[in-house]
């Protein structure tokens, strides 16, 4: 069993594999080089055999750690920041979680005492997921891992279905499988004998906000992330950086470039069918203006239409982010250039790049504006007279407070479309976890000022349980390392405690970080609208994939769910291929959701 766990996981490291059986513990570990190429395999353990780990990612101050611990009389037998773990728990025991900076998930064993830790980075940059049956505990950092353990039923969980349908993806620990849990961000498992509970090491919430003037925060942020960048850069295989022409991506570029001067090569996508999606235009100015070794992969719709069966094996749950099948490819093409890749995941969350931010502080004034908005009922009977469902989304948006709006916004699934949306049925079974889960997170930032507290349930949520699963899926499906330099644990302290003002100015989001990019990079690019990562989806299913999307979403299985309003589904379609909205995102939401059933339930 063990073997074929560990086995399932090949493309995520396919340069060795590693079993141990210790003490009443199986480990399993695949390995992808990057660090000590020739030592460094696992699963490691002490000379003595009493502690042993399996460990996936890397520990960014891993070489001050491993000096300290020299200092104190170990001794290392490899240059790798796996050992680091190991001789840390038995300086440090528990201590170790709050001191290693980086992205990681990892397995402890320490036989001597019987105790099993199950460990995650801070931000949730590394999966991990584990499951419980019949006295059997397995854990993974994929879930094909445990389903090879034979343990697993074959069934959705339904609560984590509600939530998805309203958010696109499943917040709070959760999976789309019945008895897979992940563990939470900043967090470990410490399983003692046959008890197993949960604790947190680390969490920004409680952090005061700082006094800080605006000069000093550019100055500080240079600082702060030239370091970061210089830390992400550890590897002694070949390097490369995910390049969209947007800030974030050019903040890493730049820095790269002409902070440290290291020769980069960077990788942009782009499509065959619909350039005008495509950011290659501006890839390429960004890649000559700083001299990289610049690469371009096209897409083109039937690929994109392929690609999301590879999309339901690598992410394993429903992926909403058309821009991961764009993403997988791209992975792969840039797989033959280089092994590690930065991009620049997590700016926006931890600098308040986000339109959305500003959008909903103007949201929330209204609301003062027009109290009468409140009511409910008077909403809904607006609503029936509002020919989009745009328009009544920002009805909803106006009267709804901002702990209620928040949970909507970032997906679009308002109060009223969620009552056209889901069976009434359904709905009133399954549709609970979605609250419960924002509501405790706004609980834990109470006292912060309401940009921060959106940040903070953004870190929480669509941060690590979309775009964060997103990025390590698609990337470890090509065997490629990707690494995050705005979630260095220094950044997000310094972005989460920043006075609102400093971050959000003149309703522009991501200001510091904007001036201080610019600085390197043409002013014109930094402040352009905002496009993300995006794909010509909308296009696609007005045109070529619109029937086959059709053909899945009207089939009898797919009705037989029973978890959406069949005629809310064909008006969909036919509003979306009539051009009178774009609906592009809940369409490829049921559709992902139904071929995960198919792929992995029926």
């Amino acid at each position: 069993m063990l073997d074929a766990m560990t086995d399932s996981m090949r493309h995520r490291g396919p340069d060795g594999r590693g079993t141990l059986v210790h003490g009443r513990v199986g480990l399993g570990h695949r390995r992808l080089s990057i660090i000590d190429l020739d030592a460094g395999a696992q699963p490691m353990v002490t000379p003595d055999e009493s502690v042993a780990v399996s460990y996936n990612g890397e520990i960014y101050n891993f070489a001050a750690l491993r000096e300290e611990l020299i200092a104190a009389g170990r001794t290392f037998r490899t240059r790798c920041d796996t050992e680091v773990l190991l001789h840390g728990y038995l300086a440090w025991g528990e201590g170790l979680f709050d001191r290693i900076d980086g992205m990681f998930a990892f397995a402890l064993h320490d036989r001597a005492h019987d105790r099993i830790y199950l460990v995650r980075d801070r931000l949730g940059i590394k999966p991990l997921y584990y499951a419980e049956a019949g006295g059997l505990l397995v854990f993974g950092s994929e879930i094909q891992p445990l389903r090879e353990s034979g343990v697993l039923k074959r069934e959705p969980a339904l609560d984590q279905v509600g939530a998805f349908l309203e958010l696109g993806y499943v917040p709070g620990g959760q999976s789309m499988f019945a008895g897979v849990e992940r563990l939470l961000p900043g967090h470990f498992l410490r399983i003692d004998g046959d008890t197993a509970r949960a604790e947190r090491y680390w969490d920004v919430a409680s952090l005061p906000e700082r006094e800080l003037d605006y000069e000093s925060a550019k100055r500080e942020f240079r600082e702060l992330f030239a370091r970061s960048v210089e830390s992400h850069l550890m590897s002694d295989v070949p390097l490369g950086a995910f390049l969209s022409g947007g800030v974030d991506s050019t903040a890493v570029v730049a820095f790269i470039r002409r902070e440290l001067g290291v020769p980069l090569a960077t990788f942009s996508v782009g499509y065959r069918d619909d350039p005008a999606s495509s950011e290659l235009g501006h890839a390429g100015r960004i890649a000559k203006h700083f001299g990289t070794e610049h690469h371009e992969f096209i897409l083109d719709h039937e690929e994109f239409f392929d690609g999301i069966d590879l999309l339901l094996e690598h992410g394993e749950e429903p992926i909403v982010e058309s821009a991961a099948v764009a993403l997988l490819g791209l992975s792969r093409f840039s797989a033959k250039h280089a092994t590690v890749f930065l991009s620049g995941e997590g700016s926006d969350e931890v600098f308040a790049g986000y339109d959305l931010y500003a959008r909903s502080l103007k949201l929330a004034s209204m609301r003062r504006w027009l109290p009468f908005l409140r009511s409910r009922a008077l909403r809904r009977g607006l609503g029936g007279f509002l020919p989009t469902e745009k328009l009544r989304k920002y009805l909803d948006w106006v009267g709804e407070p901002m702990e209620q709006r928040w949970r909507t916004i970032p997906t679009d699934v308002s109060e009223s479309i969620r009552r056209d949306l889901l069976r009434p049925a359904f709905a009133e079974r399954h549709g609970g976890l979605t609250s419960r889960v924002f509501d405790e997170h706004f609980r834990e930032i109470a006292a912060r000022d309401p940009l921060a507290r959106m940040q903070y349930v953004d870190l929480k949520t669509w941060l690590v349980d979309d775009l964060l699963i997103k990025a390590d899926r698609m990337t470890m499906a090509a065997s490629i390392e990707l690494r995050v330099p705005f979630l260095d644990r220094s950044l997000v302290e310094f972005g989460l405690t920043l006075p609102a003002d400093t971050k959000l100015r003149d309703g522009i989001g991501k200001a510091l970080v904007k001036e201080v990019v610019t600085e390197y990079a043409p002013r014109d690019l930094m402040y352009r609208p905002k496009q993300g990562f995006p794909t010509p989806i909308a296009t696609w299913l007005r045109g070529d994939l619109y029937e086959r999307a059709r053909d899945i979403l009207v089939d009898p299985r797919t009705v037989a769910r029973g978890y959406v309003r069949q005629d809310y589904v064909e008006r969909c379609l036919a509003r979306h291929r009539s051009g009178k909205e774009d609906l592009s995102r809940r369409l490829f939401t049921l559709l992902v959701l139904e071929l995960w059933h198919r792929k992995y339930v029926d």
